[in-house]
């Protein structure tokens, strides 16, 4: 949502911009203590001391971070006090939810313990058996300050543990940042992990892994699935954008921990990535790397800078979520960790998606990525209210991609954009302006005759809601779209996932009206301990693919102190399925644009990047 007053927004970014540029007091380094003594209770006790502090001193908590969200995480401190390099209290006073104002100067100490057990890679996890630390939910900041080298040290580690992070280590559990923002940005496992020797080409590439034990369950990981997945998309995306922007990058996984099921989270030289047990890798892999470029360094003006405190809209998610999905799905085909029909069923699967929302007819892409704060609420993510600006934009992705090869006889592609946004904004430390520098992009690739052609596709495919003009473009890459109606079940009732006390809830959020679940007495509010006897899917249409319209299924449900047992029949409804094929019948140029998608490949033949090495013998 942008904000009614424009001038109110460029104020309070501009403020920014003129704290981040302040000049620290000379040899001054704010630093951290993270003492995880009392991680039993799920606590992280933290000290931040700052040198040459000026009365009176402002510390504030991020309202949010990684997710699109308001968080507030300021409601998880507590026990906030300040003293003097002497040791003596020092007068404090909260001035808003995330804010204090501390009395002192010369050297003051903030001291204060902070609450987490949320799993997942949007949150922290503190526990017995791990930590898990997004640093930005945990660790208060000067704002006058912000741009100033910071330091932390992880203390009252039990025995075994160690700290991994992408932070430069300055010895011993002790790290450093040339600022807030870079120290947030590097999100820190702690614990007895497990960590693999990737072998990536000239790029330094670490992986951790901390997972839940099999327990007699499905396998919780295989090691040797996961390093050859890191392998073949590092070395293929690197290798694609000719470009290792980094001296060392880091993946951190968590297997079957709960905090949902193949989520991951980008930073500037890492990634954090959630499974569950026996999950395959391959897909958020490729979809996290490729944010190493995309988002973190090709990266939109409305994005920068950094907004801690409040909503920062943005109009480019299709591109910077959707076109990483693009080049997420090419990499695993491209390397051959997919299957053509893999790929196919992908596609397929993705345009099922949009077109099973109605809010498709009304709200653009753009406009998606600007509600993206909306996904907090249930209600919104409901097909009814919205479209996944991740889904559009990958299909956007693969149409603009199919235009470009055609304008230019396959002569040039959208790996070549990406190539030139990496060259021409992110390694000249400029940020692109959403659409217009984009389309301008794309311009320069198919020369200036073709200008209002792409004018036209962004005007009618992302600004608006013209229906994506799916079968036209694909027939233009060798491939049929084809479409058949068929009766699914489901539940009459929409389900979201809520983190509680670290454990994940399923709670019904919405039942339709006259549908058999309400009429068993399904309602909103309702928290659903299992489904049969089990628990609730997490995929809930993988679950309702396996079962036929009619079929009786039984229901567990607490609402407050309430329990209740229900059994009703699943609904139906008519949905269209999708397949794609190989058209036999296709031209020479659609044949070539086809091998283009698949094996990124432009008309002379050069490649994009050499074809992936084959897994090691």
């Amino acid at each position: 949502m942008r904000r009614s007053v424009r001038g109110c927004r460029l104020a309070a970014l501009l403020g920014i911009f003129t704290f981040l540029s302040v000049v620290s007091p000379a040899g001054a380094s704010i630093s951290y203590r993270i003492s995880l003594a009392q991680r039993d209770q799920n606590l992280a006790h933290v000290t931040m001391t700052v040198p040459a502090a000026e009365a009176p001193l402002r510390v504030t908590l991020p309202t949010w971070y990684a997710l699109y969200q308001v968080r507030d995480f300021a409601y998880r401190v507590t026990r906030v006090r300040a003293t003097d390099d002497q040791g003596n209290p020092v007068a404090l006073a909260k001035t808003e939810t995330h804010t204090w104002l501390i009395s002192g100067r010369g050297n003051v100490a903030v001291d204060y313990y902070v609450y987490w057990d949320e799993p997942g890679p949007f949150s922290s996890e503190i526990n017995s058996s791990h930590a898990f630390l997004n640093l930005a939910t945990i660790l208060f900041y000067v704002p006058s300050r912000r741009g100033e080298e910071v330091r932390v040290e992880f203390a009252d580690l039990p025995a075994g543990w160690r700290v991994g992070t992408a932070l430069d280590s300055s010895g011993g559990n002790s790290f450093a940042a040339a600022g807030y923002d870079d120290l947030v940005d590097a999100p820190v496992e702690v614990g007895a992990f497990e960590e693999l020797s990737v072998e990536s080409g000239a790029a330094k590439v670490r992986v951790l892994v901390h997972a839940a034990e099999d327990r007699g369950g499905p396998r919780v990981w295989s090691r040797d699935r996961l390093a050859d997945v890191v392998r073949r998309v590092v070395i293929y995306q690197t290798g694609l954008m000719r470009d290792t922007p980094f001296r060392s990058y880091l993946f951190i996984y968590h297997f079957g921990l709960g905090g949902g099921a193949g989520s991951g989270m980008e930073h500037a030289n890492s990634t954090a990535i959630v499974l569950e047990a026996g999950g395959d890798p391959a897909a958020v892999t490729a979809h996290e790397f490729f944010h190493l470029w995309n988002i973190k360094r090709i990266r939109p003006q409305s994005l920068e800078p950094v907004n801690f405190l409040a909503e920062q809209p943005t109009t480019a998610l299709w591109f910077a979520e959707g076109v990483t999905s693009t080049f997420g799905a090419y990499t695993l085909v491209r390397t051959g960790l997919w299957s053509r029909d893999n790929f196919y069923a992908d596609l397929a699967a993705q345009i099922a998606d949009l077109e099973s929302r109605p809010a498709r007819r009304w709200q653009s892409a753009e406009e998606a990525s600007m509600n993206a704060w909306f996904d907090r609420y249930p209600s919104y993510r409901r097909g009814s209210f919205s479209i996944s600006y991740y889904n559009k934009g990958q299909l956007l992705g693969i149409l603009l991609d199919i235009l470009l090869r055609d304008l230019t006889d396959n002569t040039a592609g959208l790996d070549d954009l990406m190539r030139n946004l990496n060259r021409d904004f992110a390694k000249q430390g400029r940020y692109y302006r959403d659409p217009a520098d984009l389309l301008a992009a794309a311009a320069n690739l198919t020369g200036s005759a073709h200008r209002g052609t792409l004018e036209e596709f962004f005007r009618r495919y992302v600004s608006s809601t013209d229906e994506l003009p799916m079968q036209d473009y694909l027939s233009r890459a060798g491939l049929e779209l084809r479409i058949s109606v068929r009766v699914a079940a489901e539940f009459g009732f929409y389900v979201s996932t809520v983190g509680r006390d670290g454990t994940l809830l399923t709670i019904v959020s919405n039942v339709a009206s006259g549908s058999s679940a309400e009429k068993a007495g399904v309602r909103p509010g309702d928290e659903i301990e299992t489904l049969n006897r089990a628990l609730f899917p997490i995929n809930v249409n993988d679950w309702l693919a396996g079962h036929r319209p009619g079929e009786n299924i039984h229901l567990r449900l607490r609402h407050g102190g309430e329990v209740r047992e229900v059994s009703f029949p699943l609904g139906k409804r008519e949905e269209n399925t999708y397949s794609i094929r190989e058209d036999g019948k296709a031209g020479e140029k659609a044949r070539r644009i086809r091998r283009g998608l698949l094996e990124g490949v432009t008309q002379t033949g050069r490649p994009g990047v050499s074809p992936a090495p084959p897994p090691p013998a």
